[in-house]
């Protein structure tokens, strides 16, 4: 049988074994280890799309909410893993063992070098200084007890890089007792977590950690982790207050990129040429947060510091077969903090105002060595130090204009000062207004229409404006890549859905995106470069079906239409144009549980002119449960299918001018088996 036929025969099965398919928050598993009721994916109110407690079906977006008890069904033991459950944004090798996550939504894509969606933390974000990267695996997955996540622009809240959705991890434990999970599985890959906290009627406290160690999927990619973590929380004098530390440290090898013919011919090979490829990395945070609860005005204060060290050897390819080596050690703190209130009018809130300030000041210090091709690091090349100090100033306002109709507007400023790097830059400024509307259509709410328009901006990172990596010119010297003339990008979106049913949950929304002042790696310059427009249309479907007890179906589509308003129209790159999941949760006779999710993509190229496209995912993820007493017994399968997908990837030109296709493979099958228990 040919591969192209068992790709088809095994689209054919996925979808089959999943009749209508999930959206993953939508099963409802046994009872779990630590609730005595059943798990819930969504919840009444939801604290992340509008930065406060907002009731679910008022926010105009689209949110879903994937709960402790849920989490524990999934065939996920990472924190990267979890979060390419949440529907809507595609998070590419999340498994551990895969190396390091990179996540897109909306057409919205950084390769790997920025970062379009905002991850928080209990309320503080979570982003490499340098990039805005995320570090997915900063936290012990036992810790998490809710995530929340919001699709589309947030800029009116969350400011800079808000624009293709904000995610949240919610970790404050309000009750007694915890939980640990051990496991181990292909790659000689083993994960200890867990987590433990104790409460009285006034304060409390919580432990976390997690060990994590993996000699990879494919050649030179292994790695470890130890990460862990602690709070305290209580109530004074009517003030609710809560301090959080954690650190970890985090070493791991990178494999690199093949070239398209390398990756379909051994794909969990690594070219030699990111043979002495490695990051060493160790971080430590904390953060303060304090609040007022009862009173008319609710106001709430936070302060965070937070402080990374990093060394890293990694090879840039320039042409086939050449690549530049280079050692960066890297040093960052930053110190930050908001202030905010919100004031609720009427008995039922029928008129809510938020408003707040948030302040930070990052610090960045970025040296460069050659290495030579003995892997040797050599002497002090090029260095980079200062400072970036960001200032957003936001108020929201929402009111139930009437009993079925709620409206909201919010408007938010933000300026990013970078003028220590070098020569005196100008500030960067935005404006980012939201406006949205909720109109329930029935008494009981269970059909709502809900649009909005918004304005949302990236700013360019600190690497994309003053990196000082050398890369030689061929001709004795040497140029950098970086850019400090770059400008913010800026997008223009306008949403509308509807949502309903009971039997069978349902939601359908479509949109549309304007962005200015793109930006991208220019080729005809070889550096960052603002190079023009682009336009991103699309539509997102999910269905979850609730009619049977023990088989819960559910299902979910994305249309991702990207394309350069001034090119002819074809799909930007490494975005695919479909993506479909479908999957279901079955009860089994003996207490067994079984969660399936098959994940299909597909209309990528690795090129904007769309001549090399990529195969796509074609994955199925299973979870098989069994609960003994107060423990669960689980077996994972990821990627049961063992098809290897062509994830993303670029082009480079070699000696006769003619385009390479590079890319970077998906994840292998991978078997584990684990006991998560009660502490």
């Amino acid at each position: 049988m040919t591969r192209r036929a068992t790709m088809r025969r095994t689209f054919a099965y996925g979808l089959l074994i999943a009749a209508l398919a999930p959206r993953v928050a939508s099963a409802q598993p046994p009872q779990p280890p630590e609730q005595n009721e059943p798990p819930r994916f969504t919840t009444d109110v939801v604290v992340t799309p509008e930065r406060g407690e907002t009731p679910t079906p008022l926010v105009p977006a689209s949110t879903v909410v994937i709960d402790r008890a849920a989490l524990v069904t999934l065939p996920a033991v990472h924190p990267a893993e979890a979060m390419s459950f949440v529907p809507g944004f595609n998070l590419i090798r999340p498994e551990f063992y895969a190396s390091r996550p990179v996540v897109s939504a909306r057409g919205f894509f950084g390769g790997g070098e920025a970062e379009y969606v905002t991850l928080l933390v209990d309320g503080v974000r979570v982003a490499d200084v340098e990039s805005g990267l995320v570090d997915w695996s900063a936290i012990a997955t036992t810790q998490v007890r809710r995530i929340e996540a919001s699709r589309g622009p947030a800029a009116a809240f969350y400011g800079d890089a808000a624009v293709g959705g904000v995610i949240q991890i919610l970790t404050d434990r309000t009750t007694t007792g915890g939980d640990a999970s051990v496991s181990a599985g292909s790659y000689n890959s083993y994960l200890a977590d867990g987590s433990y906290g104790r409460r009285s009627p006034r304060a409390g406290f919580a432990l976390s950690g997690a060990a994590r160690r993996t000699s990879g999927g494919f050649d030179h990619s292994a790695a470890h982790q130890v990460v862990g973590g602690g709070s305290v929380d209580g109530s004074a004098g009517g003030l609710l207050w809560r301090w959080t530390a954690s650190g970890g440290s985090r070493d791991r090898d990178d494999p690199g990129v093949l070239s398209l013919d390398a990756l379909r011919a051994a794909p969990l090979s690594s070219d030699p040429m990111f043979r002495f490829d490695t990051v060493d990395r160790r971080d430590a945070s904390t953060s303060l947060s304090v609040r007022r609860a009862g009173a008319a005005w609710q106001p709430q204060a936070r302060i965070y510091v937070t402080r990374r060290d990093e060394d890293a050897v990694r090879t840039i390819p320039l042409a086939p077969g050449l690549g530049d080596r280079h050692a960066r050690a890297l040093s960052s703190h930053a110190i930050g903090g908001s202030v905010e209130a919100e004031h609720a009018f009427g008995s039922e809130r029928s008129a809510v105002v938020r408003a707040g300030l948030d302040l930070a000041r990052e610090h960045l210090d970025t040296t460069y060595r050659g290495v030579s091709p003995s892997g040797a690091i050599g002497s002090f090349e090029s260095e980079a130090v200062g400072y970036r100090i960001r200032t957003g100033v936001f108020a929201f306002g929402s009111w139930q204009a009437a009993p079925r109709l709620r409206l909201s507007a919010g408007l938010r400023h933000d300026r990013v000062d970078d003028g220590s790097f070098g020569p005196s830059i100008a500030a960067q400024q935005a404006w980012s207004p939201r406006a949205g509307a909720t109109i329930r259509l029935t008494e009981r709410g269970d059909l709502a229409l809900f649009a909005q328009v918004a304005r949302a901006f990236k700013t360019p990172t600190l690497d994309q404006l003053f990196d000082p990596r050398p890369y030689p010119n061929f001709r004795g010297g040497t140029f950098t890549i970086s850019n400090p003339g770059l400008v913010p990008q800026r997008a223009t979106s306008a949403e509308a859905g509807v949502s309903g049913g009971r039997t069978i949950r349902w939601s359908a929304l479509a949109y549309r995106m304007a962005v200015d002042e793109e930006i991208d790696f220019d080729l005809r310059t070889f550096s960052y470069a603002n190079i023009g427009r682009s336009r991103h249309v699309g539509a997102e479907l999910e269905a979850e079906g609730r009619w049977w007890p023990r088989v819960r179906p559910s299902a979910t589509y994305a249309l991702t239409s990207v394309s350069d308003v001034d090119g002819g129209g074809q799909q930007l790159k490494n975005v695919p144009l479909h993506r479909a999941t479908a999957g279901v949760s079955i009860d089994l006779p003996y207490a067994l549980g079984v969660v399936a999710r098959y994940d299909r993509t597909w209309g990528a190229f690795l090129d904007d002119a769309n001549v090399f496209a990529l195969e796509g995912r074609s994955t199925l993820d299973l979870r098989v449960r069994r609960p003994i007493r107060r423990s669960l017994l689980f077996l994972d399968i990821v990627n049961a299918t063992g098809h290897i997908a062509e994830e993303y990837g670029f082009t480079l030109t070699d000696a006769r001018g003619r385009p390479v296709p590079y890319a970077y493979p998906g994840a292998p099958r991978a078997v584990r088996a684990g006991l998560t228990l009660p502490l």
